[in-house]
């Protein structure tokens, strides 16, 4: 005896009974009932994972990233630091003002751009000093820092420049003059005599006609010596007599006297013109140089003259 069939229990043909009373529900058996306890026992565990994870989780991968990020003692991401797969550029340009003269009366200056011209930039993490033998690139005690010297070489690539920046002239502002009246703004009562020094001394006017490599790496101008002693060996500066210089017991003769003036600074240019360098064991003291000095018994000035090395 069948009875009649609830709607929920019957089928859409037939009117048959598809379960009984007692079977109804997903994990009617027990097969289901294990999969429903293990889909459940499972949906917590990925819950709880994935709180632990959003709490802790940005704490852990900065901690694995610094790990594999550590230049290490001997480790690869150390070498690749010191000797970078990618080559390094420095990439100049600047702009030639072709009407200086309207300029200085006042007008709007009219100016062309130069460039670029691309230097090959080596940079030497790990230099030794030539004088204790210690390698300028210490570890800290921290063990999470460590301390070097960068030395930096600059090499003209003309494949990436427009041109040969030791034929290509410019005109542009005469930066240590400019840089003088600056420093002379502020003074009392001395201001003229000094604006005249400035005016009287080098260049002395507003715009220079300078090569592109001698803007940077070192034109002769004696304003930015003007602080400077001059060389014993390079005599009185032209124009002025050295009331001394006669007479004088000193033992050198004309001939040694030229030879001592014309080897002044030339230890600078022979470093200039060597072109295989052992960087980390090069005589770096020798071959640094500040922005302005004597070279040849006559002052050289460069923007980035201080920069090589």
């Amino acid at each position: 005896m069948t009875g009649s069939a609830k709607p929920e229990q019957a089928t859409f043909l037939g009117g048959k009974v598809k379960y009984e009373e007692g079977e109804a529900g997903c994990c009617h058996s027990r097969p289901t009932r294990y999969c429903c306890i293990a889909t459940a026992v499972l949906g917590c565990l990925v819950m709880v994972l994935g709180m632990v994870v959003l709490v802790a989780g940005q704490g852990l991968l900065e901690g694995a990233i610094l790990k594999t990020m550590a230049l290490s003692p001997g480790s690869d991401r150390l070498s690749s630091w010191l000797n970078p797969p990618v080559q390094a550029h420095l990439t100049t340009y600047s702009f030639h003002v072709t009407n200086p003269e309207a300029v200085m009366q006042g007008k709007k200056p009219i100016v062309k751009e130069v460039g670029p011209f691309t230097y090959k930039a080596v940079t030497v993490k790990d230099s030794v000093d030539k004088d204790t033998g210690k390698e300028n690139l210490d570890f800290n005690e921290d063990g999470e820092t460590l301390t070097y010297r960068p030395r930096k070489f600059y090499f003209f690539d003309r494949s990436q420049s427009v041109g040969d920046p030791d034929t290509t002239f410019i005109t542009v502002p005469n930066i240590p003059l400019l840089t003088g009246f600056t420093k002379i703004r502020e003074l009392g009562w001395s201001k003229g005599t000094a604006a005249d020094m400035v005016k009287n001394t080098g260049l002395g006017t507003p715009f220079i006609n300078v090569s592109f490599s001698g803007l940077l790496w070192g034109y002769n101008d004696e304003l930015p010596c003007l602080s400077h002693t001059r060389p014993d060996e390079c005599g009185a500066p032209e124009g002025e007599i050295d009331i001394f210089a006669e007479g004088s017991d000193d033992e050198w003769g004309d001939d040694e006297w030229k030879r001592k003036k014309r080897s002044a600074g030339r230890y600078k240019r022979e470093a200039e013109e060597e072109t295989e360098i052992d960087y980390k064991n090069a005589d770096f003291e020798s071959m640094q140089k500040p922005k302005a000095e004597y070279v040849d018994c006559k002052c050289e000035w460069g923007l980035f003259r201080d920069r090589n090395v």
